[in-house]
């Protein structure tokens, strides 16, 4: 894994939001593209309204692709009867950090932010 490594936070750090994220949601994923590039479906973790973490493998391509503080065009797939956000949204990228246990032990998670749209 060549990241720097600023980029990675270990993940059993204390979580500092002061909102609930659901991490039993199924099989939520977001779809991400990038201009003449691949598109990306990716498992999310764990999911509110502010924000997603996203599984990643820690030799995918997308890692070379994201930076923190990269603005990205995402879209939100929920499960049937699942609801939380889902749709487009422009987010932010805020981390990249190690998972250091259980299933996705070795995968990555980035952290993305949805930025407000503005009416």
């Amino acid at each position: 894994m060549n990241l720097p490594k600023e980029w990675l936070k270990p993940d059993h750090q204390t979580d500092r939001r002061d909102r609930y994220r659901s991490k039993e949601l199924g099989n939520p994923t977001v779809v991400i593209s990038f201009a003449g590039g691949p598109i990306y479906q990716l498992k999310i973790r764990d999911l509110s309204y502010e924000g997603a973490g996203i599984v990643v493998r820690a030799d995918s391509q997308f890692l070379k692709r994201v930076e923190i503080g990269r603005e990205l065009k995402i879209r939100v797939l929920l499960p049937g009867g699942y609801q939380g956000p889902s749709g487009f949204y422009r987010s932010r990228v805020e981390h990249i950090t190690e998972i250091l246990d259980g299933p996705f032990k070795g995968h990555l998670i980035v952290g993305i932010s949805f930025i407000p749209s503005e009416k």
